[in-house]
């Protein structure tokens, strides 16, 4: 999405948002996993619950954490976000069988705690327009169909540890389109960093932004 519109870009790449991300996860610095454009009309859906790391062994040390940006008034019956609580303590999972659009978007949440003998607790992320909410690359989130008359927008940043490199041997059939040959070193055009505790930012930002709305 950051190379598609440079107003979402400011939001998307924040220096605020990096920041933020580090302090929660424990960091000594952001760097840019991937983002995510997001608008679910009404009488759509679902996104099936799932947890973020079970998607990311091809970078190392590993996870990840998003900023989640609601552009409107989000609702519990209007497809919005939904953490299951708790959930970023349990046992990490497979990746999903169906991702989009799944038929049951708890199936496999419920098949994950009945397996550790956990309570699901649902929790609808419900904010106002710019509204934020962070989760750890363990928590399991998806959303439901969205039953209101309003669409539903948002913006996700997904974000690594500023030092992450490639994984040396598992390779990802998206990502490892923008690995060098014999380096696992991350190019900052496509995986900028967002923030460091010893002031780093990627040099291109700045200019990049320039003229964004």
């Amino acid at each position: 999405v950051w190379k598609s519109d440079r107003t979402l870009a400011r939001f998307l790449l924040a220096e605020e948002v990096g920041r933020a991300i580090a302090r929660l996860a424990g960091w000594t610095g952001t760097r840019s996993n991937q983002d995510s454009l997001l608008w679910v009309p009404p009488g759509v859906g679902t996104i099936g619950f799932h947890q973020d790391n079970s998607y990311q062994d091809w970078h190392l040390p590993g996870n990840v954490m998003t900023c989640w940006i609601s552009l409107g008034q989000t609702h519990a019956e209007g497809g919005t976000l939904e953490y299951a609580r708790g959930s970023h303590l349990w046992p990490l999972s497979a990746r999903l069988k169906t991702f989009a659009a799944p038929a049951n978007y708890r199936e496999e949440l419920d098949r994950a705690a009945k397996e550790i003998g956990a309570t699901v607790d649902i929790v609808p992320v419900v904010v106002p327009p710019g509204g934020v909410a962070f989760h750890t690359g363990r928590m399991w989130h998806g959303s439901n169909y969205n039953r209101s008359q309003s669409h539903r927008y948002a913006i996700a940043s997904h974000c690594m540890r500023s030092d992450s490199k490639f994984h040396s041997s598992l390779k990802s059939p998206m990502f490892n389109h923008y690995k060098r040959f014999n380096d696992d070193s991350m190019d900052e055009n496509f995986f900028p960093i967002l923030w460091t505790q010893d002031g780093k930012r990627s040099a291109f930002l700045s200019d990049y932004f320039r003229g964004a709305v």
